[in-house]
């Protein structure tokens, strides 16, 4: 969740300089920037996702639902052994040069995907592409994958891009892409500051996109975020703080749409050293870290609480029980306080544990952390506030650090922190359980941070089976592994907040948190 910093003034000009929320021109955003950039290999960051969806298309697309549904491609079928795949490409489907998308495009798409980091693990079963006409592409796996086309409805990841336009402007290609397959297209990009996009006149879906102009005003504040809003000179925001969501929606300036998507509100730790690399100290502290308080006071009762799942009812996978860390407080502070003394971290007399006999410690060394969070993310720093406060009876010493969001992901990738406030979202849970918990997960350096073989192979044969029941078996494995070993301490879920305008019409929330339902909204 990288963000970059627009003074009030400054954001609220932006939007006006673009065409003010009462024109019918164009939608106003106003949000954070897309740091990690718009290159489908690399760019994982919500904020790069929610643009590259909008400039590049995807073979096979999610409906509101969750459901598989046609885009690029009209339709699929599986072989008899389940291990290929064929599509059949639409029809007339052009780039926004006007050059058509052909099967060789989709081939090179995906061969480029699967060697980067974004896809390659999710498209590690995919042995070969095979160009059968122009607008036929056979896909064949090494092995049956009922997942398979999950990845190639990741929306801005699984991009169909232009070979011709990629290999002639090589890795610059992605500052400004151009020859891009979606609905809309990037015009400019001024850093620090906005961005735009204009709708492709060449888009398959005649007709679409309706708003023709789209423009981004980059703020990582609230406040900000909140006013223009208010103001009228911003439509849309994502995600939007809860606080303010509830408080516009009711004063009747906004609509809000809470999605509902797979993902983790969770605290990350370094275990390659003390004290987190003993796991009697990571489930004591599981067991007193805030949930029911913190949904209440930072997250205002949107999203839900974990005590040991990973996975929330409403999901298919969802298997109850996983609720070891959730006790009464006293019952949490007895079992917390009797295994950090096992540990070796015995109370002190001010009120702080004390290191006495713990390996690689010296003696006396207090357990002190401290814990940085995303300086413009409110709902992170109130977390790691009560989080200070929750801990102290414990005997922890717990200080929150606003850290520069631009770099934050990147230094929690490098262990710069031994323990940090963190949140996630995929589109479904099969993405959740691959990218954040295997080995070689996209996601997994900077949420589980670890390696277990037996995890790799649980999750494997999950997404292998085609039998649903079986797969929500091996995931409960999961569960009781991760609820267990505790590699990180997951809280709950956050549900994303995308605020509206009331001009705005026709716009629905996915499940995976994606804006493409833009592409059919209009403006009042």
């Amino acid at each position: 969740m990288a963000v970059v910093t627009a003074l009030a003034a400054g954001a609220a000009a932006a939007c006006s300089s673009s065409g003010s929320s009462g024109s019918s021109g164009g939608l106003n955003i106003i949000t954070a920037e897309p740091t990690s950039g718009l290159d489908p290999n690399t760019a994982v960051t919500q904020t790069s996702l929610r643009v590259m969806e909008l400039i590049y298309d995807t073979l096979i697309d999610y409906d509101a639902k969750g459901n598989l549904v046609p885009d690029l491609a009209t339709k699929w079928t599986s072989g008899a052994d389940g291990a290929s795949y064929t599509f059949a490409l639409r029809d007339g489907a052009k780039f926004s040069d006007g050059s058509a998308i052909t099967a060789n495009d989709v081939k090179f798409s995906l061969e480029r995907a699967a060697k980067g980091a974004a896809l390659g693990a999710a498209l590690s079963d995919m042995n070969s592409v095979d160009v059968v006409d122009p607008s036929t592409v056979k896909v064949n796996l090494k092995e049956p994958s009922r997942v398979f086309l999950n990845a190639l409805a990741r929306v801005g990841n699984a991009a169909i891009l232009s070979e011709k336009a990629v290999t002639a402007g090589g890795q610059s290609y992605f500052t400004k892409p151009t020859a891009t397959s979606g609905p809309w297209s990037l015009q400019q990009w001024t850093p620090k500051s906005s961005l735009a996009l204009t709708a492709n006149d060449s888009y398959w879906h005649t007709g679409f996109p309706k708003i023709k102009t789209i423009n981004y005003t980059f703020s990582g504040d609230s406040t900000t975020i909140a006013s223009a809003l208010q103001a009228g000179t911003a439509d849309m925001t994502f995600p939007m703080a809860p606080e303010d969501a509830v408080r516009l929606q009711k004063a009747g300036v906004i609509d809000n749409y809470p999605t509902p998507t797979p993902g983790v509100i969770m605290w990350g730790l370094d275990k390659t050293k003390a004290p987190f690399d003993d796991v009697r100290v990571r489930q004591a502290v599981a067991y007193m870290v805030p949930r029911a308080d913190k949904q209440t006071a930072c997250w205002n009762g949107i999203g839900v609480d974990a005590t040991g799942e990973l996975i929330f009812e409403g999901n298919w996978a969802y298997t109850p029980g996983f609720d070891k860390y959730g006790v009464s407080k006293d019952e949490a502070l007895a079992k917390a306080g009797a295994l950090l003394d096992e540990a070796g971290w015995k109370m002190g007399p001010d009120g702080v544990r004390q290191a006495q006999g713990v390996k690689g410690v010296a003696d006396g060394t207090k357990l002190a952390v401290t814990v940085p969070y995303e300086n413009h993310w409110a709902q992170s720093r109130c977390h790691t506030q009560l989080l200070q406060s929750d801990l102290k009876p414990l005997g922890a010493a717990i200080t929150p650090q606003a850290y520069d969001d631009a770099t934050f992901y990147a230094d929690a990738g490098k262990n710069k922190f031994q323990m940090y406030h963190a949140g996630n979202q995929w589109a479904t849970v099969d993405d959740e359980m691959s990218q954040a918990f295997t080995c070689k997960g996209q996601a997994t350096n900077i949420m589980a941070k670890w390696c277990d073989p037996q995890v790799d192979d649980l999750i494997a044969q999950a997404q292998a089976t085609l039998d649903l029941a079986k797969a929500k078996q091996l995931y409960a494995q999961v569960q009781q592994i991760v609820q267990d070993q505790v590699p990180l301490i997951v809280t709950g879920n956050q549900y994303a907040v995308v605020g509206l305008a009331k001009r705005v019409h026709g716009y629905v929330a996915r499940t995976d948190g994606s804006n493409r339902p833009l592409i059919e909204a209009t403006l009042g």
